[in-house]
């Protein structure tokens, strides 16, 4: 079907993830003709399963708790710190959290809850393609005058538009493109890129609600630091669903590199620690999945805006990757936002960097970037003191043990020695030195 047969758009919309769903639904509810352009078979199919954190969500639509595919509220959470053979775990929750809206964090499967919500958008009006790749965008002008009127399909099929929102995640080829084309400034820093590489592991419900200690209402999401993942810049998690684990790490790519690790060799040495193997005794391997991650932070981030065209979601970069690692309520915060400065430029008929400005503005004016601002170091810190994830996590869990010793000995001297041995090796200014600097994580 040539584009001149079809209905034209206000807006284009590139990407079916949580920010390019969330652009195409608001501007879809105020009437706008908007089009989605999804390079997976479905929404979704590029992902597995993880948090969804759904407090802009809970804004758009308050129901979203009783209808959307959510698997488990999370209702703890467990910061697990791994030696060789020991551990530290910090773990804390709410009861408040087993109930709604179940502190808007929740367990899903990405496939499941991307096509529900592509369905919203679709039945609030927007048009949806789905397994078509956008290979450029269509520009008119030159120089000073260059601006972004649409999109080549690949086939080169073409449709137009005075407004473009690239939601494309953070492999972003045509949000780097567009960037070269229109001369939009990138980030003061360089963008830095971490690997998550995902498993989904079955297990009956009964089990999984009897190992973790949950109800059948209650979830629970565990961070694992230290051994499994030493000499990395990442660390490792598991989300309790229904009948199944999401299990995996993420890591810089940079340092994994360096350390000479495959990806697989990571991941299994995690699954053998001893406080992992026996959470995931008896399961299934069910599907596996690896995907890039912006983790440059505030500093990485460079122009979002141009001549007719917005960036929004991991395109972006607008990732909080400190100890919260909050991604998808980012994403939908930066489509909403592009939405409505999109609804505002058409309104005047302008669609200007200028006009489009506001939508940085906006960005800039919210929690959004407000968190990002703060934990812009955190990728600093961890780099300048590679410590904090390996040597003190190791350190700690051995004092501990060494601590709650049983013997035949005095209690002082099993602390005495137990103290001895957490301070040999370790340069007292070295660790003082770390640990003000690791104020910034948290």
């Amino acid at each position: 079907m040539s584009s001149d047969d079809t209905v034209p758009m206000d807006a284009i919309v590139v990407g079916g993830g949580p920010a390019g769903l969330t652009a195409a639904l608001v501007l879809a509810r105020a009437g706008r003709q908007v089009m989605v352009v999804e390079r997976g078979e479905y929404c979704g199919a590029k992902n597995v399963g993880g948090l969804l954190y759904g407090s802009v969500l809970a804004r758009l639509m308050p129901e979203y708790v009783r209808e959307a595919p959510l698997e488990r509220p999370v209702s703890r959470r467990r910061l697990t710190f791994l030696a060789d053979t020991e551990e530290i775990a910090l773990e804390f929750g709410a009861a408040a959290w087993s109930e709604p809206p179940f502190n808007h964090t929740h367990v899903v499967h990405r496939s499941q809850f991307d096509r529900w919500y592509a369905k919203q958008a679709e039945d609030a009006g927007a048009n949806l393609i789905e397994g078509m790749v956008v290979d450029a965008l269509l520009y008119e002008g030159d120089r000073a005058s260059k601006r972004a009127v649409g999109v080549r399909l690949r086939g080169d099929e073409e449709f137009r538009a005075p407004i473009v929102i690239l939601a494309d995640g953070a492999n972003c080829l045509v949000s780097e493109s567009a960037r070269l084309a229109l001369g939009l400034r990138p980030g003061r820093v360089r963008q830095e890129y971490a690997i998550g590489v995902k498993e989904i592991l079955g297990l009956p419900r009964g089990t999984i609600e009897d190992r973790f200690q949950l109800e059948p209402h209650q979830g629970m999401a565990l961070d694992f630091f230290g051994v499994p993942f030493r000499g990395l810049i990442g660390a490792g998690f598991i989300y309790t669903a229904r009948e199944s684990l999401h299990l995996g790490f993420a890591a810089r790519i940079e340092s994994l590199a360096r350390s000479g690790l495959t990806p697989n060799e990571v991941i299994e040495g995690f699954k053998a620690h001893p406080a992992v193997r026996r959470l995931i005794r008896g399961a299934e391997l069910l599907e596996y999945s690896a995907h890039m991650i912006p983790e440059g932070g505030y500093d990485a981030i460079g122009d979002l805006h141009g001549p007719g065209v917005m960036i929004a979601g991991d395109a972006a970069g607008l990732v909080n990757f400190s100890l919260y690692k909050e991604g998808t309520n980012l994403a939908m915060e930066s489509g909403a936002m592009a939405a409505e400065t999109a609804l505002e430029a058409l309104k005047a008929g302008d669609t200007s960097a200028a006009r489009l400005a506001a939508y940085r503005r906006r960005l800039e004016d919210s929690w959004v970037m407000s968190d990002l601002r703060r934990y812009r170091h955190v990728g600093e810190v961890l780099a300048g003191s590679p410590d904090l994830l390996d040597l003190y996590p190791r350190k700690a869990a051995k004092l501990l043990t060494d601590y709650f010793a049983v013997s035949c000995r005095s209690k002082s001297e099993v602390q005495r020695e137990a103290w001895r041995a957490f301070w040999r090796g370790l340069p007292k200014l070295r660790a003082a030195r770390d640990l003000w600097r690791a104020r910034r994580l948290v």
